[in-house]
């Protein structure tokens, strides 16, 4: 079985893809304002030059879908095209219902037909004057058309001008090696600059994290399967599935991990940036924020906030498992807003909270679902 790895296959598997938004899902019904509108699948967020905002688009796929660029994979058909950008808000404290402005394009993205579901650049990060975007893997045989960028796939990308080269081979950890020694599926997903030229990559397939330096990759740590009441079968496989990354309290490595459907079994880990020791996790059972015992579902967005505060993207969170964003305070109270599919988080040091909404979808609404979002809120 190929596991469940991505935000678009998380969001296909959970049955909120297809289906019409959430009750309620609109930003001014959650008191939360558009930053910008028509975006791509758009996923992670990072902090770029000028106190700018990037936004990793993971695409639309094809914009011609026919024999020669479509397969049918674990997901369903699946359409790979050159989709894939990054787009920059240069001020997105007062950005209102903007259209993407995109700094980096031509990257390999493949979606459903229609443009949903998209996986391709789905991690960003500014380091060293570059931006750098991480490609997630597909078989490069799936598609035989000439000309796609099937090169990148599964590669940490630098863009600097106009060129766009790779640091990294993310994907060949995982095909090589197997840190995990489960099933060989990389999916590499999050980047965090780590200082220097030291870049920190989650690998949500391969259920580890990944330095690279200078080029050179490294295993930082592998995370253990858990939950399913320690019974793991295709319907719930136990993996951690490491999602994102964030810089929080006291100089430690955040990871959030989408894990295995099950309500409220998704945590978010505390580790050493250096040696990869997890120092505790917050989620249920968990060693930080005990008194805390809800949990976290689906966790596709970690950020801390100037108070710090740890805020939380849940894809299939809330009720009606139409997705949220919870805030979790130094002393431990928990807050939540509706978000709809949200993935990537930032926080600015006014507090404001900036979420990718609609994560699933393109730029004109794919499968019921509107069209990808940036929004602005505050709790």
């Amino acid at each position: 079985m190929r596991r469940r790895t991505s935000v678009a296959l998380a969001a296909a598997l959970s049955g909120v893809v297809g289906l019409a938004a959430p009750a309620g899902a609109s930003a001014a019904s959650q008191g939360a304002t558009v930053v910008v509108s028509a975006l791509n699948n758009p996923r992670q967020l990072a902090w770029g030059p000028g106190g700018s905002l990037l936004i990793a688009e993971a695409g639309r796929g094809s914009l011609h879908p026919g024999a020669y660029n479509c397969y049918t994979g674990p997901e369903g058909q699946t359409c790979l095209g050159a989709t894939g950008s990054v787009s920059r808000v240069a001020n997105p404290r007062y950005a209102r219902d903007t259209q993407p402005r995109r700094v980096v394009g031509g990257l390999a993205s493949s979606a459903t037909p229609e443009g949903g579901n998209a996986v391709g650049s789905d991690g960003v990060a500014y380091q060293d004057g570059r931006i750098l975007a991480q490609e997630t893997w597909a078989p490069p045989a799936a598609v035989s058309e000439p000309g796609l960028p099937t090169g990148q796939l599964g590669k940490l990308l630098a863009v600097s001008g106009q060129s766009t080269r790779a640091v990294a081979d993310i994907a060949a950890v995982e095909l090589t090696e197997n840190p995990d020694g489960t099933d060989v599926n990389p999916n590499p997903y999050a980047i965090l600059p780590a200082g220097g030229h030291r870049t920190i990559v989650a690998d949500a397939g391969g259920n580890d994290l990944i330095t690279v330096d200078h080029g050179r990759t490294r295993v930082l740590t592998v995370f253990p399967l858990h939950g399913c009441g320690g019974t793991f079968t295709e319907q719930c496989d136990g993996h951690s599935v490491p999602t994102s990354l964030a810089w929080g309290r006291g100089g430690a490595l955040y990871v959030g991990e989408l894990a295995h459907f099950e309500p409220g079994e998704a945590r978010v880990w505390k580790v050493s940036p250096w040696t990869g020791r997890p120092l505790g996790w917050y989620g249920k059972g968990g060693t930080l924020c005990r008194s805390d015992t809800t949990g976290f579902t689906t966790v596709t967005g970690v950020a801390f906030g100037p108070d710090g505060s740890m805020y939380v993207s849940e894809l299939t969170g809330g009720a009606d498992g139409g997705g949220d964003v919870v805030r979790i305070t130094p002393n431990c109270h928990r807050s939540v807003r509706s978000v709809p599919l949200p993935a990537g988080l930032a926080v600015d040091r006014h507090g404001n909270v900036y979420v990718s909404a609609f994560g699933v979808s393109d730029s004109d609404g794919a499968g019921g679902v509107p069209p990808g979002q940036l929004w602005r809120l505050r709790f």
